[in-house]
């Protein structure tokens, strides 16, 4: 279940980053505001994959992360 939704995550944002390897280093290393300081990979190991996708849901649509 975490791997797939990594990989679903990842799959969103590789657009974004224009590569694979740039979307993983986001997915590892970039702390999302308002979870913490946690990491999109902490978020989906605690098994909270799905407040990721809300995470990036509301970029998309605009709103302040």
């Amino acid at each position: 279940m975490r791997l797939r939704q990594m990989v679903e995550i990842m799959n969103r944002i590789e657009p974004e980053m224009h590569s694979p390897i740039a979307a993983y280093a986001w997915f590892r290393s970039v702390r999302l505001p308002g979870f913490g300081g946690a990491t999109p990979d902490m978020l989906v190991r605690d098994g909270k994959g799905e407040h990721v996708h809300a995470y990036l849901d509301r970029v998309a649509a605009g709103g302040y992360a």
